[in-house]
């Protein structure tokens, strides 16, 4: 698990990450869906881009898996 290094301006926890893997982060839409990014290290995907959006009703920050099935399994059990 990466380190977390501060708080953005938002109160998101960011992430000190070495990306080496592939990292991934996603949200709830409000039509319940769950939706599967691909991270590559720029933290205004899950913050700025995110807040005051009215489709997304959660965000999952960015973690690391090697594919994209193992992904859509972190991000379901952190949404549902």
């Amino acid at each position: 698990m990466p380190a977390y290094k501060k708080y953005d301006a938002y109160g998101v926890k960011m992430i000190d990450a070495n990306l080496k893997g592939l990292w991934w982060w996603g949200y709830k839409h409000k039509n319940g869906s769950a939706q599967l990014k691909r991270w590559f290290g720029d933290h205004e995907d899950y913050t700025g881009d995110c807040v005051d959006n009215p489709n997304v009703i959660q965000i999952v920050i960015p973690f690391e898996s090697a594919t994209r099935e193992g992904a859509l399994k972190i991000l379901q059990s952190q949404l549902f």
